[in-house]
């Protein structure tokens, strides 16, 4: 078994179980150095994903996943890695316990992507559910908002 940190709709426990039916939910966990950002498009969201970038004042809240090296492989390809996204190796605060991880993430995208109110509502419902702290909602609605145009006076 190996841990593996989803940060996006992977936090979704029936997702995760059509996509990885061996996987057991670890609890929720706190990775830091980075921040969320909506700046991948989906095709199947329709929309914005959630995307990890680095950050070394940041934080990003998720589900830590047991999974097996079957779970890697289905992940691997449902993700589609190593195509689009990436396997990093990461650090993450779980229950007391530093972890190391598994996680995904687009490197070095830049600009915002909406995501659709079906996407975001998933991520709400998965957080509710598995325990993250109310902050945890508060920083996907604040990455969700399209960015403020920079104007000059």
């Amino acid at each position: 078994m190996m841990h593996y940190f989803a940060y996006g709709s992977n936090m979704d426990g029936r997702q995760m179980a059509e996509t990885c039916p061996a996987c057991q939910p670890v609890g929720h966990g706190r990775l830091s150095g980075f921040r969320l950002e909506f700046n991948v498009y989906s095709d199947r969201w329709e929309g914005g994903a959630a995307n990890l970038e680095p950050d070394p004042d940041g934080h990003v809240w998720g589900v830590v996943w047991d999974i097996t090296e079957e779970d890697l492989a289905a992940l691997d390809t449902y993700i589609g890695h190593p195509t689009f996204y990436r396997q990093e190796q990461v650090v993450v605060d779980s229950g007391g316990e530093q972890r190391q991880c598994l996680t995904y993430r687009v490197a070095h995208q830049q600009g915002y992507v909406r995501p659709t109110d079906s996407y975001l509502n998933r991520l709400r419902q998965a957080m509710r559910e598995n325990g993250l702290p109310p902050e945890a909602l508060d920083m996907l609605d604040a990455a969700a908002r399209p960015p403020r145009p920079h104007i000059s006076t």
